[in-house]
């Protein structure tokens, strides 16, 4: 089955719901949203920064749609890494949040650096993960195999995220991401998809050299994707920006409670860490399995900039 429009909606405006649900808890502890938050169950402000307010997004939002326009734009593979740098470029003025990796990689590219100097950052985060479902709805429309869209997508990754780690955790999100846009929610297998995608993580892992730290992180989850959320968070080590942390811990909580859309999500924010990030992956997975419409009303109308956000997927859509 491919994807119709409101999934590919889901998809993308799932991202940014699970990202404004998780801004006003990034980087605290669980002890501490249950303290200060009592538990994150719908949009807040954020009372400790003060710089957003409830249903505002974060950087993950912002560049997830600079990549849709990306794509949207394009008109072949060859020019999505150009015509991504061009978009994330033009989002520096209205920079939220960017960790220091996208910040300087991003700086670099408006200073007119070179594709391979732009994306020479070494910190192991979890970026070209958090805005992978664009490429996975890119993916899901094309019979293409694992081979040909790594040709296509690994360059996007790369213009800001260079670590292997990085980029084989976002084209596992990806593919992640495009197995849920075909997929109806009861037949969804928990067992083959998550071996599928600890497979082409790893098929990614070899395409780039020796790091295997993500597809190894999955193999432990494997027979523990029933275990609590704290027992995930555990096995994970914490859920920091780190690719094999962060992302691993999002897309355990998509396979181990798929149909709980609403329940899933909430979970997943609340173990604390960096809860934005882990909202906008694993809220692009429940949105790409679900659809938009499946997301509760007060998420759909509270979330900022809904309307333009909507328009764009629909853009998006018609240009897939």
């Amino acid at each position: 089955m491919k994807a119709n429009q409101n999934h590919i909606r889901g998809a993308l405006l799932g991202t940014a719901a699970g990202d404004a649900l998780g801004m006003p808890v990034e980087g605290i502890s669980r002890a501490h949203v249950r303290t200060y938050y009592n538990g994150i169950k719908e949009y807040r402000d954020d009372e400790e920064r003060r710089d957003l307010s409830a249903g505002q997004w974060t950087d993950d939002t912002q560049f997830t749609f600079a990549l849709v326009r990306a794509l949207t734009r394009a008109d072949v593979p060859a020019e999505f890494p150009k015509r991504a740098a061009r978009e994330y470029v033009e989002l520096l003025p209205e920079a939220r949040r960017w960790g220091p990796t996208s910040r300087s990689a991003v700086e670099r590219l408006a200073g007119g650096a070179s594709h391979e100097e732009s994306g020479s950052a070494e910190s192991a985060t979890n970026g070209a993960a958090m805005r992978a479902s664009p490429l996975g709805a890119w993916w899901s429309v094309r019979d293409v195999s694992h081979e040909e869209a790594w040709a296509a997508l690994q360059p996007v990754f790369e213009v800001t995220h260079r670590h292997p780690a990085s980029v084989a955790a976002g084209f596992g999100q990806a593919f992640a991401v495009r197995q849920a846009l075909r997929r109806v929610p009861d037949a969804l297998d928990q067992g083959a998809f998550w071996r599928e995608v600890t497979q082409i993580t790893a098929w990614a892992e070899e395409q780039l050299g020796d790091d295997r730290r993500v597809s190894e992180r999955l193999r432990a989850l494997s027979e523990h994707l029933s275990d609590t959320p704290l027992d995930l968070l555990d096995r994970c080590d914490g859920v920091g920006v780190a690719a094999d942390e962060a992302w691993p811990f999002a897309v355990a909580m998509f396979a181990r409670n798929p149909g709980l859309n609403e329940a899933t999500l909430l979970s997943a924010i609340n173990v604390g860490g960096d809860t934005d990030t882990v909202g906008a992956m694993t809220g692009a997975l429940l949105g790409a399995l679900h659809g938009w419409s499946a997301f509760p009303d007060g998420w759909q109308t509270g979330l900022e900039d809904a309307d333009r956000l909507l328009a764009e997927a629909d853009t998006f859509y018609e240009a897939l």
